[in-house]
């Protein structure tokens, strides 16, 4: 890869950006990082507002490229299935991911994985990160950084790793470049702390997404090896507006989410001493300029967490980025060119189903006629299991590109509605007529996964 007129700088130190460095760094290339916050690695920082990970197939592949797979492995929980505690059903009910044993998503700290990251890195002993430096603004004329503390330094190239508020994007932006706009949901979320028990085990079972489905919002539950859970509520904004007092919140969870709030002796204290975060999905068009400057990850494409691929995905766009950057050494700008053209209709696809699946999620998993179409799902899988796979398992046990899982999903879905309705449709020879599905399990073969 053929070396920009300048430095090389990432704007952001999280998953997409420390990926992007080793990366670049195994390229033979020096890199800069800068991160606004502390060293997480030293310090304690983003308490309660940390969504846990759901680390699915698509980022375990570029993790399995930079060799850390392995110390990853060591600190996930892997998850077979959605334990769903219907508010009128004392017994959680079990919904298996799929009939496949690499369908299993993992639970995963995002400090302990960022760490990881980091580590690797700093050990190509071609990055240095330069933690708690804040990039005021990014000049993109005179190829300059400005920093908070007044400090200016110059770059050949910036990649702006720098999440949902980037530096970088608006940088584009204000060249005439590129446009951005971010749609709220009228819904936040609110992290919560399910303890271990006395001797440090789970008070539930840590092998399934514990999902609490209300209509209008929903608990979730992820399990962390040292034997608590990460707890998250997802209402209408309005919802957390109501809950002010110990009072209320006790209340609402006796009536809502009566099996957990028992398990959570300070729980009133815990919900109004964190805090309550909002939730929307940015989407942006001319990801870079010319040849100094490109975004990646939720500088990008910021999502909703509803299908757990807000990480996989920024780092699936941040190997996307390298492959484009390998294939065009000796043009940036036309690299960068393709790396939108790639990835932006997968992006925009896994925004709109992250919106879909917070809706099947908080109200569809417990509808009757949502189980029933899961479950003749199911059973054509298992007889044409070359032809058709639900949604999710599409989206999360694959690399098929989004655009594709959404637009072959949406064919499946017509199928299975017209076999509801009228059972005496040929269901089977529909099914055997789709084009053949690609191969869904990336992982069966590491080898030939690598592109670093």
């Amino acid at each position: 890869m053929t070396a920009p007129d300048g430095p090389i700088v990432i704007a952001g130190a999280g998953q997409a950006g420390s990926l992007m460095a080793i990366y670049l760094a195994r390229q033979g290339h020096d890199v800069t990082v800068y991160e606004s916050r502390s060293d997480l690695r030293r310090h304690d920082i983003d308490a309660g507002r940390s969504i846990n990970l759901a680390l699915a197939t698509r980022g375990m592949v570029p993790l399995i490229d930079v060799g850390v797979i392995d110390q990853v492995d060591a600190i996930t929980i892997p998850m077979r299935g959605r334990m769903v505690h219907a508010i009128d059903d004392p017994t959680p009910e079990l919904q298996p991911y799929g009939q496949q044993a690499h369908e299993v998503i993992h639970s995963v700290s995002r400090t302990d994985l960022n760490a990881i990251l980091l580590d690797a890195a700093e050990a190509t002993g071609r990055v240095a990160i330069e933690f708690d430096t804040q990039i005021e603004s990014v000049d993109l004329q005179d190829s300059v950084l400005r920093f908070a503390d007044g400090r200016v330094e110059p770059f050949g190239l910036v990649i702006g790793a720098d999440g949902a508020g980037s530096r970088v994007r608006k940088a584009i932006a204000e060249m005439g470049a590129g446009r951005y706009e971010t749609e709220w949901l009228d819904h936040s979320y609110k992290e919560l702390t399910l303890p271990p028990t006395a001797d440090g085990s789970h008070l539930i079972d840590p092998n399934a997404l514990h999902i609490w489905p209300r209509g209008q919002f929903m608990l979730i539950a992820l399990a962390n090896p040292e034997g608590d859970f990460t707890i998250t509520l997802f209402a209408p904004t309005d919802t957390f507006d109501k809950l002010e007092t110990a009072g209320q919140v006790d209340a609402f969870f006796d009536a809502e989410f009566a099996d957990f709030a028992a398990l959570v002796p300070d729980l009133a204290q815990q919900f109004i001493e964190n805090p309550t975060g909002p939730l929307g999905t940015l989407r942006a068009s001319g990801w870079s300029y010319e040849d100094k400057a490109v975004i990646v990850g939720d500088a990008a494409h910021a999502i909703v967490p509803f299908h757990g691929q807000g990480m996989n995905a920024a780092m699936e766009s941040a190997r996307a980025l390298h492959r484009h950057m390998s294939e065009n050494t000796d043009d940036f700008a036309a690299a960068f060119r393709s790396y939108e053209a790639d990835r932006k209709p997968d992006a925009d696809a896994i925004a709109d189903m992250a919106l879909q699946n917070y809706i099947e999620m908080r109200s569809g998993v417990i509808d009757p006629d949502y189980l029933a179409k899961r479950e003749l799902a199911l059973a054509l899988e298992q007889r044409h299991p070359g032809h058709i796979s639900p949604r999710y398992n599409m989206v999360m046990f694959s690399t098929m590109p989004y655009a594709e899982a959404q637009s072959r999903a949406a064919t499946q879905g017509d199928i299975i509605a017209k076999a509801i309705a009228d059972p005496t449709i040929d269901i089977d020879a529909l099914v055997a007529a789709l084009p053949p599905l690609p191969q869904l399990d990336p992982l069966a073969d590491p080898d030939a996964l690598t592109n670093s």
